[in-house]
């Protein structure tokens, strides 16, 4: 993702919160100003129907600038899939490397606090690591696992081969390609 996109779409988004708030503002204060009992059934739907809509501009406004808090153009990700030699992604890299860390950071921050943190066991562990050391490690009970491990392959993240009386995960392929 290009830094510069993203500082403008979060300044797009700011700007529509502020525009938001202030038309939720003011609508909420034009009863104070029409007398109610000359008002007609339409404007009184109509009026609801605007104070709808700006609190759902507001709210997405919200949470665009809430998901991307933290994604700079110029920083790189806390954390970062290892490349695909099977190290990790050394911080602070070419353009190219920033725009993956972008999208890794985002990535992770839509995946739920537990597949968060199966995820990054897996990364910790160089990219491959047996279903069996997962639930050795204690994070969670061995039916977790599995059920977390489905979802984190159904995103398309993680692989799963048979491995003895185990699986081995590693890294999806298209993650890799994509990160």
């Amino acid at each position: 993702m290009d830094p510069t996109l993203l500082a403008r779409s979060r300044t797009l988004a700011k700007i529509a919160l502020a525009g938001a708030i202030l038309l939720v503002g003011l609508i909420l204060l034009l009863p104070f100003f029409i007398d109610h009992a000359t008002v007609s059934e339409a404007f009184l739907i109509l009026w609801g129907v605007f104070v709808l809509l700006a609190a759902i501009i507001a709210g997405v406004a919200l949470s665009y600038v809430f998901l991307t808090r933290g994604l700079r153009g110029g920083e790189t990700p806390m954390f970062s899939p290892p490349s695909a030699e099977g190290g990790e992604t050394p911080r602070g890299g070419s353009q190219a490397g920033d725009a993956s860390g972008v999208v890794q950071e985002l990535a992770l921050r839509l995946l739920t606090g537990d597949e968060r943190k199966l995820y990054r066991r897996i990364v910790e562990a160089g990219g491959v690591v047996l279903q069996k050391d997962l639930v050795g490690a204690g994070l969670f009970s061995g039916s977790k696992v599995s059920r977390v491990l489905d979802r984190l392959e159904g995103k398309g993240l993680i692989q799963r081969e048979r491995h003895g009386m185990t699986n081995r995960i590693r890294l999806s392929d298209a993650w890799r390609q994509k990160a």
